[in-house]
């Protein structure tokens, strides 16, 4: 036991000898560093050597492993994989979230108009409404140029213009500084749209006004060409998804799928390509209609064995030529239709489970970090050494919270486990500039981070396994080291001296030394402290522990 305790692959710690331990100040640190240098007795026997190779082929094998993970770029899988969008979601919730309001003044009257949540409600409806009128003025207004038509469809033209011009001009003076209005994608968007949408409703009737319609009004496909980019109002409907998430999800569920759905048409056309080679060189000439070249084949398979319109009547016209060409037709339905159709069904289906399960995620994380830094930044107010982290106190004061159970809850975290994990999560002690010791503290990023991997549904990960490894490892050189500057437990004996002097004791006769008790005259204290090698006794204090 002693072996194992004193020595391991990486590093060799003897005990000090007596003549070590006997010198003082920088002799008997000299001693000790040069007798952890050397390699003790348990290390040069053949059994300590023996286990090194294991224990560096163990080191080699992990060290290979993480080399060829981080070597090797993981293979995109055709399927969109639930616990990889579940990781970048976790690992996004410790970042700060975007909000376009971060480069807003702090105060003005164009900052309180954009943030306020009643005119994004109106402006969201205002779209909804200029995409509904889109489809009354398709159809009722006949007028190739709007200063041609009616009075009804001026006014709501001015009108969707006026609005939305007036919505760009308090986004943009909201900016702190108007350089940032390009960081934000939404409003370079709508300004593309809005720089339209003025250019057709004011800049072009001004100039067909002031011209008097010539030149311009005999080249209408310039006009129809303008009114082409009325179209690119509907684009502003993508705004609307935020207000609907089930519609987003659909959407993010079709961008995922897309790549799955890619080879899976693939697939379908080598199989039309196939069939189509076939069915031209059998009945090429009976149904030329058909089946006249290969292109035509493929288009009357696609239409009549994968879309089934018609199956009946095909089959029907086949089987009249032979047998064996409806047969081939049917085959080519179990092939195309009922298999790689279905297929494309259940791909969609694993898609959208799959985003919609990261949706949900999203949700539930995004809500416990609100609710946690609501709650954290109250407890801090409260506190009057706020220093900007979670701290230990504050960690017990906000587990007191009922939003903050419920929001643990919500992401599969048990706040009981918490509270006996207070002492783990905080276990190790930071230092501040002066070096003094201080209680360890986290950013609420780390924090947040920290909560996530304490999911009961979590799978453990090799990261995990490493990051025990890592910690049991500290743990015992914590403890090797405990136990090699403890004078109770090495004294001033080295380890060989003690491994000779209990050999020696237990080939003679088991000896224990009785110590007297405290009440004898307080001897028994001074009997413990006693060195191992003390005046009154010949016979070292670690030989009865050992040989009992």
């Amino acid at each position: 036991p002693l072996e194992k305790i004193f020595c391991t692959e990486a590093q060799h710690v003897a005990a000090p000898s007596e003549a070590a331990c006997a010198s003082n100040g920088d002799d008997n640190a000299e001693a000790r560093d040069k007798t952890t240098e050397d390699p003790c007795e348990p290390c040069a026997s053949t059994d300590t050597v023996s286990m090194k190779p294991e224990a560096s082929q163990q080191s080699g094998l992990l060290k290979r492993l993480a080399d060829r993970s981080g070597s090797k770029k993981k293979k995109k899988s055709m399927f969109a994989d639930t616990s990889e969008m579940k990781q970048k979601i976790r690992e996004a919730a410790t970042q700060k979230v975007y909000n376009v309001a971060d480069y807003y003044s702090a105060e003005g009257v164009w900052q309180q108009i954009a943030v306020h949540p009643l005119f994004e409600m109106i402006t969201l409806g205002v779209i909804a409404f200029n995409a509904f009128w889109i489809w009354i003025d398709t159809d009722e207004n006949d007028a190739e140029i709007i200063i041609e038509a009616d009075a009804v469809f001026q006014i709501m033209e001015h009108a969707f213009c006026m609005f939305f011009c007036f919505e760009w001009t308090c986004r943009f003076m909201s900016f702190a500084s108007k350089w940032n209005c390009f960081r934000d994608c939404w409003f370079v968007f709508d300004s593309i749209l809005v720089i339209f949408m003025v250019l057709e409703t004011w800049i072009m009737s001004a100039i067909l006004l002031a011209s008097g319609g010539s030149g311009l009004v005999g080249n209408m496909g310039v006009i129809k060409t303008a009114r082409l980019f009325r179209l690119s109002r509907m684009a502003r409907m993508v705004r609307l998804f935020r207000v609907v998430p089930e519609l987003l999800i659909m959407v993010k569920g079709m961008m995922a799928a897309s790549r799955s759905v890619f080879f899976t048409l693939c697939l379908l056309c080598i199989i039309l390509y196939v069939f189509g080679i076939a069915f031209t060189q059998m009945v090429g000439t009976a149904i030329p209609d058909k089946f006249g070249d290969v292109p035509t084949s493929m288009h009357s398979l696609l239409l009549h064995g994968t879309f089934l319109d018609g199956l009946g009547g095909m089959v029907q016209q086949l089987g009249d030529q032979h047998s064996l060409y409806a047969l081939l037709f049917y085959l080519f339905v179990l092939l195309a239709a009922l298999t790689v159709m279905n297929m494309l069904i259940g791909v969609l289906c694993e898609v959208v489970s799959a985003v919609a399960a990261t949706e949900k995620e999203a949700i539930h994380v995004a809500f416990m970090k609100d609710q946690l830094e609501h709650i954290w930044q109250r407890v801090a107010e409260a506190d009057d050494e706020n220093t900007g982290f979670v701290t230990k106190e504050e960690f017990k004061k906000m587990l007191q919270s009922v939003e903050a159970y419920k929001a643990l809850k919500a992401v599969n975290v048990d706040p009981i486990s918490l509270v006996d994990d207070i002492d783990f999560i905080f276990a190790e002690n930071d230092e501040d500039e002066d070096g003094n010791v201080v209680d360890k503290t986290l950013s609420f990023g780390d924090f947040v981070s920290l909560l996530l991997t304490m999911r009961g549904t979590n799978n453990a990960t090799f990261k995990d396994i490493v990051d025990l490894r890592k910690y049991l490892d500290a743990s015992l050189k914590k403890m090797r080291d405990e136990l090699r500057h403890n004078p109770y437990f090495m004294g001033t004996s080295s380890l060989s001296t003690m491994k000779s002097a209990t050999s020696s004791s237990l080939q003679s006769r088991p000896r224990c030394v009785r110590l007297p008790a405290a009440s004898e005259s307080g001897e028994g204290s001074a009997a413990l402290n006693r060195g191992p090698h003390d005046s009154q006794s010949s016979t070292p204090v670690f030989e009865p522990m050992f040989a009992l």
